[in-house]
């Protein structure tokens, strides 16, 4: 939902960046890696225990997980390829903030972390494979379920920022989970449609 939100009404509040960056010879593939390489620093400070910092970490990545689409399509380099290097990038961002996340349940004893941490990456997981299996068949799930990466980043944030990260995994292992029965759900209905009108 948030994902929709943002392309419809910060694109053009974005161009003056983007025409910036574009003057600075920047690409989508130099946001994509710097995303990726502050999420690997967010992970690392929330095993440290420096949970604030973190939270900064991750949103700057989120920012430039959303503006290396939008370079993208206003450079005119938008392709599979930079969709597919986004794509791995955001998987192993992703890991290094849920390990990070293993990590600091580790040295708080907080047991409960470690279940919940584990739940919400594997609904992220399920959720991502139902989309790449859900392309091979021509169906678009992007925006499909309760949650998105940027509604799941908005998530980690708050819970880092506020060090309340039981309840933030809590929201992230229902809703990503959630979500990934929504886009199984919408490919099952949607793949069945043809057969159904060439029925009875």
């Amino acid at each position: 939902m948030l994902s929709r939100w943002l392309r419809n009404w910060c694109s053009e509040a974005l161009r003056p960046l983007i025409r910036l960056l574009m003057r600075a010879h920047v690409s989508a593939n130099h946001l994509t890696i710097a995303g990726l390489v502050l999420a690997f620093a967010a992970g690392i400070y929330i095993a440290s225990g420096a949970l604030a910092i973190a939270a900064v970490l991750l949103a700057a990545s989120g920012v430039l997980d959303a503006l290396d689409g939008e370079l993208a399509r206003a450079s005119g380099s938008a392709g599979p390829l930079g969709g597919f290097v986004d794509s791995i990038a955001d998987h192993y961002g992703d890991f290094a903030v849920y390990l990070g996340i293993l990590g600091y349940a580790q040295h708080s004893g907080t047991e409960t972390l470690d279940a919940l941490v584990l739940v919400a990456m594997f609904g992220s997981l399920v959720g991502s494979h139902i989309r790449s299996r859900a392309g091979m068949l021509g169906l678009d799930t992007k925006d499909i379920g309760l949650f998105t990466r940027a509604e799941r980043i908005l998530v980690l944030v708050i819970g880092l920022a506020s060090a309340m990260l039981v309840p933030a995994m809590a929201v992230l292992a229902v809703a990503n989970n959630l979500s990934a029965f929504q886009r199984l759900g919408y490919v099952a209905f949607t793949s069945a449609q043809p057969r159904r009108s060439h029925g009875r």
